[in-house]
């Protein structure tokens, strides 16, 4: 089955996604914060959990030729958005390095659009595409207008089509949280419309349509406890289940998996 877990930074994501029964669990760290993780580091020991790092930059050039150079081109190519599909590229062709297993986690999407995002704007600077709208003005990279998102929306297309087809793996992919907001014009406070995977343009609400079950890490914390848990439906969520659940279950995947008869 394929998972997406989402929510804000600290609500529990990664450790959530190592509760799946399926193990070995591969996590690509792209967020390189789970060897830091201390709630894991058991599993780590026992062999069920294992980490590949993830280190490259967003960008490839110097943070002070960035800093001194905002409005150039980037002098040399991001390789972080590469590096990942390289990786995932071998485990759609089974590479013998992973082929024990069951369960791949990629933590987080939300981390790899970023990688994404300055491979284009650097293509871009390069004059592969985006030189303007045929009207004689330039695109900026925030614009979601800018030519090359259509190039953004595609690349993610292919990746999910393909990593979510993989049927000697299960898949679970975390990403932050973004608020979709409206401001009352009359009153001037903003409405929220929506809490979506944090990913750029269409895909943001795309992204949960590719998966068996997503949910909403929404836990219950006070000064005194701290109670992780999955939201699986709601108005103001893409969160959904087939397996039965209530509104809010524990944030455990054996658990769910084991409520809704699958295990």
């Amino acid at each position: 089955m394929n998972f997406l877990l989402y929510g804000k930074p600290g609500s529990g994501k990664t450790t959530a996604a190592c509760t799946t029964p399926r193990r070995p669990i591969l996590i690509f760290d792209i967020d390189n914060k789970a060897n830091q993780m201390y709630n894991i580091k058991h599993l780590v020991k026992s062999g069920d959990v294992i980490i590949k790092p993830f280190s490259t930059p967003l960008v490839g050039d110097s943070l002070r030729d960035r800093a001194l150079n905002p409005d150039k081109p980037m002098k040399n190519q991001p390789e972080g958005y590469l590096e990942i599909v390289d990786f995932l590229s071998d485990i759609l062709e089974g590479k013998t390095e992973y082929s024990e297993c069951k369960t791949i986690v990629i933590d987080s999407f939300t981390r790899l659009a970023e990688h994404l995002k300055r491979l284009l704007i650097y293509l871009r600077g390069q004059g592969k595409f985006g030189k303007g709208d045929g009207r004689g003005s330039s695109k900026r990279e925030g614009d979601m207008n800018w030519p090359s998102w259509g190039s953004y929306l595609s690349n993610f297309e292919e990746l999910m089509t393909n990593i979510i087809a993989l049927d000697t793996m299960d898949l679970i992919l975390c990403a932050h949280e973004k608020s979709e907001e409206e401001k009352d014009q009359a009153t001037g406070v903003s409405n929220i419309l929506g809490i979506w995977p944090m990913v750029e343009g269409a895909m943001m609400k795309k992204l949960s349509s590719y998966f068996d079950e997503v949910y909403y890490l929404n836990p219950k914390i006070t000064t005194q406890t701290a109670e992780y848990r999955f939201r699986t439906r709601g108005t103001l969520y893409c969160c959904r289940s087939s397996l039965g659940l209530n509104t809010h279950e524990p944030a455990d995947i054996n658990h769910c998996l084991k409520k809704g008869g699958v295990i």
